[in-house]
């Protein structure tokens, strides 16, 4: 699938671009005003291969297709706490994020694990 990334977010000019293409063609356009770990997240291919939600120990893996595995807690996640396992077992892997069709509060994108990721790893805190 081709990737095109530009600077242009108006409709008018996503039309044009996407005229070079043929009809039936799938393509992603991106602004290059992506934050940098959109930007590591496209031009790296990362995905969320996926999904392993361990209730008993109140853990959800989440594995990346470069083998890297984040690791969260449940309890994080506003709404999956109370959830049953039918509930937690119950989600979406679309890749860039993930969904809980039952508990849309918990939804949650590559993009936010990343980056919450990094905050713990270099102790960082948002003002």
């Amino acid at each position: 699938m081709p990737t095109v990334i530009t600077d242009k977010t108006d409709i008018k000019s996503i039309e044009e671009i996407l005229a070079n293409f043929k009809d039936n063609d799938q393509v992603d356009i991106y602004s290059s005003e992506m934050s940098p770990i959109e930007t590591a997240i496209v031009f790296n291919g990362l995905k969320i291969s996926n999904v392993i939600v361990q209730k008993e120990n109140n853990t959800i893996l989440f594995i990346l297709n470069n083998s890297t595995v984040l690791q969260r807690q449940i309890s994080q996640f506003k709404g999956l706490t109370s959830a049953s396992l039918k509930q937690l077992s119950n989600f979406e892997n679309m890749g860039d994020g993930v969904l809980w069709p039952e508990i849309p509060t918990a939804d949650t994108s590559l993009k936010s694990l990343i980056q919450e990721e990094l905050l713990q790893k270099y102790k960082l805190q948002i003002a």
